[in-house]
């Protein structure tokens, strides 16, 4: 940008430019020396700080692996959990280590070394391996040291945490009522009104949807909204462009001989034996004709060959150590070779085949190397063509952009800011500043690997209250709901009592009249999923029926009410289960433990800074 700027202009104007430009571009490198995150305190726990760099670090990991389950669910509103939770949960860690140091709880080096070779993530073929250990660190950007540490920390803590929860307890009487209620089975009916069913029931006064709409006017606003023009440069319409003839493809297929050859391979037998007599004294046992594979089985000190007679199947180069690899492939196949001596003893080798080494044919990779080709040409073209494309919309409208690069300048339809229907990149450039407010073609927006956007303001409309005629549907519509729901609550509520009276009769025309079933759902259990989940939890929260049965009106949502009938009760005899114990005890600990917690933190001096997270 600075270039193409200094090449429209001369002298001391260019330079006076330059310098003005990059001044500020200084003072934001100065700012942030200053304000490195290291040196933000986000909150504080007695005389520990914690810094916005660890802060950010586990808050962005959480929020990473929350963005990549919820995906577009993500919500401004969880994001504000995730930030609360993360700094808490950091809080409570340095609360337990500060009880850690002073109640001298530590964790030995073993105790860690066993945690980290237990992981599953980081074994190859079932065995703990320290190049993936070391690997899998560096790919999520922490030391082994930092890493270490950390687990260190958490097996203390943990120890904390057992030995506060080990002193929960559950004694048998009150483990038996757990039980009996949660076995406990209830019978019940029940009747279900929707208001869907009784629009009809209800009027709107035309004078009630006016009134609603002049005092709720701020309800009812349209979104701003903008259309844009933009060009898109995308490697598919790239590829489309790129001729492919026979001498490309001919000079790549020279070029790339080792990615089309399969490497020379070669199956092998061996024994492996402590000392070099043993392996001369079976060598002359085969010279006798012994079996190779008996003599296998019998001394090999391979555990994982000898029970298949020796047999390691087929290999190429640098599968084997240096020394036995060199005397296999040097070998015929059918010979059996003198001793071969390596860091894990002696070896006997039989070369049973040799698989040569094969290039696969042009004409049977001709559409494996034009696909190839055609990516190699798109990437060269793609990094010339976006510093074009950032350029020129730096400095042209997007017309000569498009005219200048054979691009198609479209328009976009009028879209709001929390839409869906266009990348989240896509609009927040079409809603940044420079764009919206400025005019100006935004930057180059990279929306995947494989496509590039410009963008500029066709047209903005802006937030407007909307009027009463666009939105009288609606308000009578959102009316005779409100309406419905209370009439639907109004005869729930009078069937009970009715019922609660014992007159049956009056039910029963109500019934009729507005075209209502009794449901019998039965014996249900508090898991039961014979019914609504919400329907089941209200019927165990009714009173237990003395005599007779219980009715009781209940609203479940918006839309829906109930009239619920139990009829009876029954409690099993069963003996408290092992299960029941363990969770129930869980909860205790859990409960405990956390009761423990809080008492921490009122005895440590706890300051959390909100407005730096």
């Amino acid at each position: 940008m600075l270039s193409s700027i200094k090449d429209k202009t001369k002298g001391w104007v260019a330079y006076l430019i330059v310098a003005l430009i990059t001044i500020p571009v200084a003072l934001v490198g100065i700012n942030q020396y200053f304000t490195n995150t290291s040196n933000i305190v986000v909150a504080s726990v007695g005389s520990d700080d914690i810094s916005k760099e660890a802060y950010l670090k586990e808050f962005n990991t959480a929020k990473r692996r929350l963005q990549q389950q919820l995906g577009k669910n993500y919500t401004a509103e969880i994001n504000l959990k995730v930030k609360f939770s993360t700094i808490q949960s950091m809080v409570d860690r340095r609360v337990l280590a500060q009880l850690a140091d002073e109640s001298d709880y530590a964790t030995t080096q073993r105790e860690l070394q066993m945690l980290i070779q237990s992981n599953d993530v980081f074994k190859v073929e079932g065995k703990f391996s320290i190049d993936r250990y070391k690997d899998l660190l560096r790919l999520n950007g922490i030391s082994d040291v930092e890493y270490e540490r950390i687990q260190t920390e958490g097996l203390t803590q943990n120890q904390i945490k057992r030995n506060f929860s080990d002193s929960a307890f559950l004694t048998p009487s009150a483990l038996k009522r757990i039980q009996s209620l949660n076995d406990q089975e209830r019978k019940f009916s029940h009747i279900m009104l929707n208001t869907k069913n009784y629009i009809d029931e209800v009027k709107v006064n035309p004078e009630s949807v006016k009134e609603f709409f002049d005092e709720n006017k701020q309800v009812f606003l349209e979104p701003q909204k903008v259309k844009v023009d933009f060009v898109e440069l995308s490697t598919k319409e790239i590829a489309k462009s790129i001729k492919v003839n026979d001498d490309d493809l001919s000079n790549l297929y020279e070029d790339e001989q080792a990615r089309f050859s399969t490497e020379e391979e070669r199956k092998a037998q061996h024994i492996l034996v402590e000392s070099e007599g043993l392996a001369n004294t079976i060598i002359t046992q085969l010279k006798q004709g012994e079996s190779f594979a008996e003599l296998a089985a019998k001394h090999s000190q391979d555990t994982g060959s000898k029970d298949s007679g020796g047999d390691l199947g087929f290999f190429a180069m640098g599968a084997m150590v240096p020394e036995f690899e060199a005397k296999v492939f040097a070998m015929k196949e059918g010979e059996v070779s003198s001793p071969v001596k390596t860091d894990f003893g002696y070896h006997i080798i039989k070369l049973n085949k040799i698989k040569a080494s094969e290039v696969k044919s042009f004409e049977s990779l001709r559409s494996e190397l034009t696909k190839l080709y055609t990516e190699r040409e798109v990437q060269k073209s793609i990094y010339k063509l976006t510093e074009q494309l950032s350029n020129l919309s730096y400095e042209e409208d997007l017309e000569a952009v498009a005219n200048q690069m054979d691009l198609e300048l479209r328009t976009s339809e009028f879209f709001t800011q929390d839409t869906k229907e266009h990348d989240a990149k896509f609009v927040a450039a079409a809603y940044s500043d420079e764009v919206l407010n400025k005019g100006e073609s935004s930057k180059l927006i990279e929306l995947s690997k494989d496509k590039f956007v410009v963008l500029r303001i066709n047209e903005r409309n802006p937030q407007r209250e909307k009027t009463f005629d666009e939105v009288k549907v609606e308000i009578a519509k959102h009316l005779s709901g409100l309406l419905a729901k209370t009439f639907i609550d109004n005869v729930a509520d009078k069937i009970t009592a009715l019922l609660s009276k014992g007159d049956t009769t009056t039910v029963q025309k109500l019934m009729e009249k507005y075209q209502l079933t009794w449901k019998d759902v039965g014996w249900v259990k508090r898991s039961s999923r014979e019914e609504n989940t919400g329907i089941i939890n209200i019927v165990f929260s009714l009173p237990k029926p003395n005599d007779g049965v219980i009715y009781d009106a209940q609203s479940l949502n918006a839309e829906q009410s109930i009239v619920l009938k139990l009829s009876a009760i029954r409690v099993s005899n069963n003996v408290p289960n092992n299960a029941l114990s363990s969770v129930i005890l869980g909860f205790e600990s859990e409960a405990f433990f956390n009761s423990i917690l809080k008492t921490l933190h009122k005895d440590i001096d706890i300051k959390i800074f909100s407005d730096r997270l």
